[in-house]
């Protein structure tokens, strides 16, 4: 498939071969370290199963990071899940915010970074937003008074979205070095959503500090003119910080959606195709799909958020009449057999068949070696395939980056929530950067 102008846009680059050298080097820990870090990680997968009529299609996805991710709905429930675990009430029965945790500040400043929901928090006056993800923007409302600092694309989302006044929404420019507060501040692309941004922070006292927010790690980082200095700290996103996340590249995935697409639709002219998506998240793969096959794109429930992404591109290729799209975008959470069915049924003038795909990390699993071995769940003309397409790191690709950046200290942003996880991480990347050092 050839690479798509919209792709561009996302930062769409076609399979090289240095890709595939973030799949070289040892995939496996001592026994101690891979127990501990995947322990939790484990606990939130669900398994592939046998690929029958009843198979996790039917499920909740059941990961945390997943469910944050896939919008307002589920942002409620986890908001009022938080509400009734972190919740305190004082002296006078008031209830309390929650503290904010050590790892959303930035130490030498009066920054933090997601961390809304800890209302105004002593000392701090910069709030960085990394993306536009609930559990990173959650505890922003139109109410707030929180400064907000971001990118564009974020700060439209935040304004359209969430309806947070202008005069909070403080927009930074990506690639540039801008003062905050005595602090020299650079965005960077995170290879995550739309208007996702790592943070470099370089502090008046020469400490240099990398936040990644959420990231895919790619090796096209490396020739970041801005990442080329000597990082003390860097706050890394471990969602797959463990072994047993070895899924392909971005690229792989994305052909092996848009060949199965163009195949089911070769063979069957009256297939409607179908992609799971987040409230952001998941364009590459149904911007490709339409593109394969020459149709427009229809993700009605999410077309303003589309308008926000400063492309006129983008809003060429959406429509929001579905019956003028073979390809519709879809809440990740309705791509079961009895939802899809409804889908269907209301095209059944145009269509008789559906094909979908459930592109998430949290799919794949060693059983299967490559995405081409992926098999879809089938029940009747309906097909839901499971695509083991991330948008965080996979672990042999966090690795891949702290050898190359080779940090002085490393913070998890994600899964720390024990001293034994930490602890596990830690040696982790101990290992990590004694191997680069053995190598250099």
């Amino acid at each position: 498939m050839k690479q798509m102008d919209i792709g561009v846009f996302f930062g769409l680059k076609p399979l090289k071969e240095v890709n595939k050298e973030v799949q070289k080097g040892p995939n496996e820990l001592d026994g101690a370290s891979a127990s501990k870090m995947g322990e939790k990680s484990r606990r939130q997968r669900q398994p592939r199963g046998d690929r029958q009529r009843k198979s996790k299609a039917d499920a909740p996805e059941g990961s945390s990071k997943d469910m944050a991710e896939s919008g307002v709905d589920v942002q409620r429930g986890a908001q009022n899940y938080r509400k009734r675990r972190w919740s305190r009430a004082n002296a006078a029965g008031e209830e309390e915010l929650p503290r904010c945790p050590f790892y959303k500040k930035i130490p030498g400043t009066k920054f933090v970074v997601d961390a809304f929901r800890y209302g105004k928090i002593e000392g701090i006056t910069t709030y960085f937003l990394t993306h536009f993800h609930s559990d990173h923007y959650g505890g922003l409302t139109k109410n707030s008074t929180l400064p907000v600092y971001c990118n564009k694309i974020t700060g439209n989302l935040v304004r359209s979205k969430l309806k947070v006044a202008e005069q909070y929404i403080h927009v930074l420019p990506m690639n540039t070095q801008v003062a905050v507060d005595g602090v020299t501040v650079v965005l960077l692309d995170a290879n995550h959503c739309p208007g996702a941004a790592m943070l470099l922070f370089f502090l008046p006292d020469g400490q240099i500090i990398l936040h990644t927010g959420d990231f895919r790690a790619d090796p096209s980082m490396e020739l970041c003119p801005q990442l080329l200095c000597r990082v003390q700290t860097l706050y890394l996103d471990t969602t797959y910080c463990s072994p047993e996340y070895t899924f392909p590249t971005q690229q792989e995935v994305i052909n092996f959606a848009a060949s199965t697409a163009f195949e089911e639709v070769a063979l069957n002219p009256r297939t409607i195709v179908v992609c799971g998506s987040y409230s952001v998240g998941k364009e590459k793969v149904f911007f490709a799909l339409a593109e394969v096959l020459g149709s427009k794109v229809s993700p009605r429930d999410k077309y303003n958020t589309m308008c926000c992404l400063e492309s006129e591109q983008v809003k060429q290729c959406i429509t929001t009449d579905w019956k003028a799209a073979r390809v519709h975008v879809l809440p990740m959470m309705q791509l079961t057999f009895r939802k899809l069915e409804q889908h269907l049924a209301r095209f059944s003038s145009q269509y008789d068949q559906l094909v979908a795909f459930k592109p998430t990390g949290w799919t794949f699993s060693q059983q299967v070696e490559s995405v081409g071995d992926v098999q879809p769940d089938v029940s009747g003309n309906i097909s839901i395939y499971g695509i083991p397409y991330s948008e965080h790191s996979s672990f042999m690709e966090l690795k891949r980056f702290v050898q190359w950046l080779q940090p002085l200290k490393i913070i998890p942003t994600v899964n720390n929530g024990s001293w034994v996880g930490r602890k596990a991480m830690e040696k982790v990347f101990g290992e990590w950067l004694m191997e680069a050092k053995t190598k250099h």
